[in-house]
């Protein structure tokens, strides 16, 4: 059930944000949100929260969203919510696009926090968060950081991992970390230590096409709408 409620902008800073319950729906992306000013070339009108999530189509739940992010990551990440409620979970949501600056302008970051009630009782808590960025850029970003002498040497008590390899191993391991965040949906199976048997095996996979909306056939497209399932014949493909 879409709630515009759990949605909402933070005057001050510009951050916005969805909070609260997520729910199996019908994607719909029609009446969307033109573009603005704000969007960068590879930005597309994405969704804090996913349409097919109980997210609503207004300027408190959609902005500018690189396309990497968008049907990379952050799809990711929906998938493996979707799937985990298909399966009798309840999961209690806050997505926030990080603007940090006035309302309306570009996110820099996403956040995501879940707590997830599995079927079987157990409540689990899964953080993510992602640069709005290319992922050709963030790897470039990470080379460059790399070459710099100290940046990765500099003294971090909390990461263990950092001290105990050298830059350009741990350099290569942030990188390889990059191009495997399209798989974070595993992250929202059952813990093994669940209790429940097999609860390892439980978290089937959700359909990558399930929620986007560039393509015919596309579960989350409105029927009667344009290209990238919005409302207009010159869309641009949008979030899920």
């Amino acid at each position: 059930m879409r709630d515009p409620e759990y949605s909402s902008v933070d005057p001050k800073t510009g951050n916005v944000t969805y909070s609260g319950p997520l729910t199996v729906e019908k994607g719909d992306h029609s009446h969307m949100p033109g573009r603005t000013d704000a969007y960068l070339p590879g930005d597309e009108r994405g969704h804090v929260n996913a349409s097919s999530l109980g997210g609503v189509n207004t300027t408190d739940n959609i902005v500018p969203q690189h396309a990497d992010v968008n049907h990379g990551a952050y799809l990711s990440v929906e998938n493996g919510e979707r799937a985990e409620l298909k399966s009798g979970a309840v999961i209690n949501s806050e997505k926030t696009a990080v603007v940090n600056g006035s309302p309306g302008e570009r996110p820099s970051a996403f956040t995501v926090n879940d707590t997830v009630t599995y079927a079987d009782g157990h409540t689990e808590s899964i953080h993510s968060s992602f640069t709005n960025e290319s992922y050709a850029d963030q790897s470039a970003w990470n080379d460059i950081s790399a070459s710099m002498p100290g940046t990765f040497d500099a003294p971090n008590p909390g990461d263990g991992l950092r001290s105990s390899t050298d830059a350009a191993s741990y350099a290569s391991l942030m990188t390889e970390t990059n191009a495997s965040l399209p798989d974070l949906d595993a992250d929202y199976a059952p813990a093994d230590f669940s209790g429940a048997p097999g609860a390892a095996d439980t978290g089937a996979s959700a359909d990558i096409n399930a929620d986007l909306d560039d393509g015919p056939g596309d579960a989350g497209s409105d029927p009667g709408a344009g290209p990238g399932g919005d409302d207009g014949p010159s869309a641009d493909p949008d979030s899920h």
